[in-house]
């Protein structure tokens, strides 16, 4: 009978344990106004988690490819170096999703999206890939001007990643991307 109890007691708060996850928006992104620019020049902005994340962006194209660019979103906080980093974007408008990123796939035209946590600039302490089972994850090019190699866009995606660290989170949503930058 106490082992019942026990398996019984068990089984209820292993039930009753949940992780919280990001919520995955369920309606559709609104349109965009395409004859108006949705950031400054210059300019990046996301939610992460909710909580708006002012970093500083900048976009490269890759060595030898100005058919495709990447972007990189750097801030510190707390003395930890946080780096968002969008790669394989193609420079041509339209909407793009996002696979998960690997060794071998890291140059095939598909956007990939990864966040880094890193102390005195060589110490890993976190790094976050897309959450391969969540739906809705894009970036999205609306204008790429080749002459001026100017590049605006929108994305969204949801992170996932071993966390061993209290202070980090063990997921993470990114929403509400949005980037106006020159690609060096």
């Amino acid at each position: 009978m106490k082992s019942l109890i026990l398996t019984l007691t068990l089984i209820g708060l292993l039930v009753g344990c949940t992780k919280e996850t990001p919520i995955d928006p369920t309606e559709p992104t609104p349109p965009v106004d395409t004859a108006t620019h949705i950031i400054e020049l210059g300019k990046g902005g996301l939610l992460r988690n909710g909580v708006s994340w002012n970093a500083i962006y900048s976009a490269r194209y890759y060595a030898t490819d100005f058919s495709r660019f990447n972007i990189l979103a750097k801030l510190t906080e707390s003395g930890y170096l946080h780096t968002f980093s969008i790669g394989d974007i193609k420079t041509i408008p339209g909407i793009y999703h996002f696979e998960r990123s690997f060794l071998w796939n890291d140059n095939n035209g598909i956007p990939e999206a990864l966040y880094f946590v890193v102390l005195d600039g060589d110490q890993l302490f976190n790094s976050y890939n897309v959450d391969s089972t969540r739906t809705n994850q894009f970036i999205e090019i609306l204008r790429y001007d080749s002459v001026e190699h100017i590049v605006e866009g929108r994305f969204q995606t949801f992170l996932e990643g071993p966390n061993s660290w209290s202070f980090l989170p063990d997921s993470m949503a990114i929403t509400e991307g949005k980037f106006h930058l020159k690609i060096q």
